[in-house]
Order: structure tokens, then C-alpha cells, then sequence
């Protein structure tokens, strides 16, 4: 080995020393930001994001946590900001069990995000952990996979399992996250304003977009949850021939039939009685079917003027989405 590649090798090797005795040495932050992305094989929505916000304060820790929902069907169930905040009576060093984030060698936590490169993953959360090591900011990746989550026996890394650890010590305070959001809405889910602080800003402005995955876009998310909330469904009753009911009841809109995107003009027939009472319902299509139940329900109780006693009569509901996107 010649004299210039002894020095260049020395060199590294310094180098390298300096900047883990740096990470080492390096306090205690005292402001840190957790980005988790947790993503089911279930659903929609199928993926939920939040930021969890840790400040020490001279009573504990400060957290404030905004999650942020992308919508799932539409206008159906639309896109969410939701913000949290609690205070937590820990010291920084006692939540984060005596670690230090700035002393976690790098080729540790990539070793551990590359376990299991070849294996099948439907769920799970990914964790990117940010704070301040001697001025600069660092970030510290762990991925919590489904068997870290649902299999005991399964070997979790040292930093993963701490990670899931601390993050199950901000969700005593905090509350529960995506995991207690449902698989499935049924119905409308209601619209909420975004709220307007400096956090939530923060993030749609794009300053923690690289927290997240590449494809994730955080921060247009919480634009769209901006927009004003679309038209909810309605029904409305378009035709009754040949005689009109008296103070008819329009039928509901199934939730169920929300949830499947079924929308469309429902055709029946009936006979009134010699009681001014429907009888005989018939629908002319099966292609309807979620929504000819509440058709016939409401049709059921509608009552008609002496003229048409005795007849036949026809009636033509209309049900609307009112999603611009429906087909999708």
C-alpha cells in the first residue's frame, strides 16, 4: 500500500470519527417532529398521515399533533385536517427512554429498513423522526411493518420498537390515530373546517412534504381539504301520474347505497285503493335495486285525492350523488 493511500484511508478515518464523536456529543434536543404514515391494505381511505410537534416547556412537553386525512370516495368522504394538542409531564429524555436521536449511528437505521427488502407488506407505518443535532437538522427513518405490529414473536429492531414505543406514550396523550378511523364510511361523512394555526400552516406550505413519502403530498391535501364541501345527495320526486299524492314523503337516501356510488331514476307502479292508499308496487327496472326499497317505503304511505281512487298510477324518483367525480 503506497504512502498516499495510507493518508487518504487516515483521513476518512478521522473524518468519520469526528463526525460520530459530533453525533455523540451532540445535546439533547430540545424541539422535535415525528412524520407518520400509516397505510392499511383496507379501506378507502387507504393511507392517513399526521405530525406530531414535541416542544419542551418548563411543565413538560408541548404536543401538537395535526393529522391529515386524503378523501376516500369522492366527495363522499372528503379530504380532513385535524389538530390535537396536550401536554405531556415527561422530560424529553425520559419519552425518549434516554436516547439520544442524534447519537443513533445511520447504518444502524438503515440496516433495519432494509430487513425485510423482499417481503410482502399491506400495512403498516412509516416513521421519519426530525431534530436538531449540533445546529443541523437530522432525519431519522424507521418502518414499522404489519408483523411489528400484529405478531409478538416477531424480532423488531432495537430503533423500531423504540420508535413504536415512544409513539405509543404521544397516543396515551394524545389519543388514538388512524387505527380507530373507520375501514368503510357509510353515508356522508361531515365536512369540518381547516384549522388555522401556525402548525397546520406550516404543512401546507410544504415545509414538511419531505417528511413524508415522495408521492404522499401532504400539503395539497390540506388545500383540498379547503375547498368548500360539494352538494350532499338528494332525491327528488320528478313525475306522479296521472293524479299528484297529497303531502308525499320523499324516500331517504339509503347510507348503503352512498357508500356503493349507486345513483339514478327509479321507475315504479302502483294502484290506489278505494281508500286513497297505494297498493301493488312494481318497479320497472332491477338495475336500482339498493334504492327500491326506500321507494317503496315512502311510496307506501302517501295518500291520494278522491279522483284517483280506484286507478293506476305511475312515479319517477330521482337519486343524485351530486359528486362531480361519481364514476370514478
Amino acid at each position: 500500500m503506497n504512502r498516499k493511500r495510507v493518508l487518504i484511508l487516515a483521513i476518512l478515518a478521522w473524518a468519520c470519527g469526528t463526525t460520530a464523536a459530533q453525533s455523540t456529543s451532540a445535546a439533547l434536543p430540545e424541539t422535535i417532529v415525528i412524520a407518520r404514515e400509516t397505510f392499511w391494505d383496507m379501506g378507502p381511505p387507504l393511507d392517513y398521515y399526521d405530525l406530531i410537534q414535541i416542544t419542551k416547556t418548563v411543565d413538560g412537553l408541548s404536543l401538537d399533533q395535526v393529522l391529515v386525512t386524503p378523501h376516500g370516495q369522492a366527495c363522499l368522504q372528503l379530504a380532513t385536517v385535524e389538530e390535537r394538542s396536550a401536554v405531556l409531564h415527561k422530560t424529553m429524555s425520559e419519552l425518549l427512554e434516554g436516547r439520544n436521536p442524534c447519537a443513533i449511528p445511520e447504518k444502524d437505521l438503515h440496516r433495519e429498513i432494509k430487513r425485510c427488502k423482499k417481503c410482502l407488506v399491506f400495512s403498516g407505518v412509516n416513521v421519519t423522526m426530525q431534530a436538531s443535532c449540533n445546529g443541523q437538522d437530522r432525519q431519522l427513518r424507521m418502518d414499522i411493518l404489519d408483523r411489528d405490529i400484529y405478531d409478538t414473536r416477531t424480532p423488531t429492531p432495537a430503533n423500531t420498537s423504540w420508535s413504536m414505543r415512544v409513539l405509543s406514550t404521544l397516543n396515551d396523550s394524545l389519543g388514538p390515530g388512524s387505527e380507530a378511523k373507520p375501514m368503510f364510511q357509510i353515508g356522508v361523512a361531515p365536512h369540518h373546517d381547516v384549522p388555522d394555526t401556525p402548525l397546520v400552516q406550516a404543512i401546507r406550505d410544504g415545509r414538511y412534504d419531505d417528511l413524508f413519502s415522495k408521492d404522499s403530498g401532504v400539503s395539497k391535501i390540506v388545500l383540498e381539504a379547503e375547498q368548500p364541501p360539494p352538494p350532499l345527495p338528494s332525491v327528488e320526486i320528478v313525475s306522479v301520474i296521472p293524479f299528484f299524492p297529497t303531502s308525499p314523503e320523499t324516500p331517504g337516501y339509503p347510507p348503503i347505497a352512498i357508500a356503493a356510488r349507486v345513483e339514478g331514476l327509479v321507475h315504479a307502479r302502483f294502484d290506489v285503493t278505494a281508500e286513497g292508499k297505494t297498493q301493488n308496487i312494481v318497479f320497472d327496472e332491477a338495475r336500482l335495486k339498493m334504492l327500491q326499497g326506500a321507494v317503496s317505503e315512502a311510496i307506501s304511505k302517501w295518500n291520494f285525492p278522491q279522483p284517483a281512487w280506484g286507478q293506476s298510477g305511475k312515479v319517477a324518483i330521482r337519486f343524485a350523488l351530486n359528486c362531480h367525480d361519481s364514476a370514478q
